[in-house]
């Protein structure tokens, strides 16, 4: 469940910190002292310092620094989608997944990440794995800036095929995952971009920006029947 928003900002206040805190911050450290948050924060370091600390984003090592708590994607989408573009080079695929298995605990789904599994004689890899209830969300994130229509059409077919492998397979996928599932499961392929798609559905498989996940995951039962998915060995099209 979503926590209630924090302090509210201006949107450019909301930017400025973001881009100090990548200029503080890496993927393998993302501790900062919070004097050099002050000289690049200047008269609204206060602000930066609250506004970090309320919405979750943020917390106290000790009295001189902040450990960021959240993927640093999270901060992105949080000041703005257009920071997603302007940080792609500082972000890896990584931090990426990151992201995307933090947005779906958000919304309370539990998580798998970098499934390697042979299904089908075929040997693949599942970049992120979402459950809750019935649901299996099977994501391929793409940590592209720019994709085509026509190789996003190729990316959604590959992973169609693979998803639909895993289907078929399922009970190799339990026992590879250690997980126990007594219910009708239904399994949604679905691609996770960094920036909006020229395509928001193909062949009824949505993709998804990484700053819209959240907003996704929100309307998401209101519209799953209308998306591609999989029920043990049969495919189901809304």
């Amino acid at each position: 469940m979503r926590k209630d928003p924090g302090m509210v900002i201006g949107r450019e206040d909301a930017l400025r910190i973001t881009e100090a805190i990548f200029m503080l911050t890496s993927e393998f450290n993302r501790v900062f002292s919070l004097n050099s948050l002050r000289i690049l924060t200047g008269d609204y370091y206060g602000d930066a310092v609250n506004w970090l600390i309320e919405n979750g984003l943020a917390t106290r090592v000790n009295d001189r620094y902040l450990r960021v708590t959240v993927p640093r994607l999270r901060l992105l989408a949080v000041a703005g989608g257009e920071l997603v573009v302007r940080h792609v080079d500082d972000l890896s695929w990584s931090e990426f997944e990151e992201f995307i298995s933090f947005t779906l605990n958000q919304a309370g789904y539990q998580t798998l990440r970098g499934v390697r599994l042979t299904v089908g004689g075929v040997r693949g890899e599942f970049d992120v794995i979402g459950y809750r209830g019935d649901v299996f969300m099977v994501i391929e994130a793409k940590h592209w800036l720019s994709i085509s229509v026509g190789e996003l059409r190729r990316i959604v077919e590959k992973h169609v095929g693979k998803v639909e492998m895993l289907a078929n397979d399922w009970a190799r996928f339990m026992r590879k995952v250690k997980l126990k599932v007594d219910h009708e499961v239904y399994v949604y392929p679905l691609v996770v971009t960094l920036k909006a798609p020229q395509m928001q559905v193909i062949d009824n498989v949505p993709i998804v920006a990484s700053y819209q996940l959240s907003n996704f995951l929100d309307g998401f039962d209101m519209a799953r029947d209308s998306f591609l998915h999989f029920k043990t060995r049969e495919m189901h099209l809304g």
